[in-house]
């Protein structure tokens, strides 16, 4: 009796093998894009003159393994950067030269109307109805005076007070209180470098406050010494 020949199995359309087409088509592409980042890839010159000129114009710090800070000068600075870009470098210069100094939490840096302020708390640097500088934090403001011998622009340093301060017979009204504070520290300034052409002194009194004198927080904001680098 002849043997009977067996059925071929039924071979059913598989509805997922376009996925391998799919997937080759993905691969391909990919291939594609790598190439084509691959080909413009900057070579290490362009790279270099790239990371230059952006260090110059946003970063005030250079790069390096070691710790010691350095700061771009501003005048260098100048020459390539716009004004408003100059006084950002230098406020976050200000920002570095006092971090983990005396005065890290007591100064303020404000940009406005294109004028630098170096806003100085009152309470921080001098004794109640004193004009003398606490000498803790004479070394800090000694750098931050090296950092503005070396930037350009005019500094005035001005003086204010609230409207009631702790007088004494030495400084009899808020007006010549203010102004000796001021010239307290605009003296360390140009003992360190600042040329005397660039600097003015001016003393406000309670003329020109920032906050309100009804409150103590407010009166204590208004006693404060400004150095505006400005034009």
């Amino acid at each position: 009796m002849a043997r009977k020949k067996a059925l071929e199995p039924e071979i059913l359309p598989d509805p997922e093998a376009w996925m391998v087409t799919f997937a080759d088509l993905i691969s391909l592409m990919l291939t594609f894009f790598i190439l084509l980042v691959s080909m413009s890839t900057l070579d290490k010159t362009g790279l270099t003159d790239v990371s230059t000129y952006f260090e110059k114009a946003v970063s005030v710090l250079s790069s390096g393994a070691g710790t010691e800070i350095s700061i771009v000068q501003p005048l260098e600075l100048q020459r390539i950067v716009s004004r408003q870009e100059l006084m950002l470098a230098m406020r976050q210069n200000s920002n570095v030269i006092l971090k983990n100094s005396t005065l890290e939490h007591h100064v303020r840096s404000l940009i406005v109307k294109n004028r630098l302020y170096l806003r100085m708390e009152d309470l921080a640097l001098f004794e109640a109805g004193s004009a003398r500088l606490k000498p803790e934090h004479i070394e800090a403001i000694k750098r931050l005076a090296q950092m503005l011998a070396t930037s350009p622009g005019l500094i005035s340093v001005n003086g204010h007070t609230d409207s009631n301060p702790k007088l004494s017979r030495q400084f009899p009204d808020p007006w010549s209180l203010s102004l000796a504070r001021a010239a307290s520290v605009l003296h360390i300034l140009e003992a360190e470098g600042v040329n005397a052409g660039r600097l003015s002194l001016a003393g406000y009194g309670p003329s020109r406050p920032v906050s309100t004198d009804a409150t103590v927080y407010g009166r204590e904001k208004n006693r404060r010494v400004d150095i505006v680098v400005y034009r």
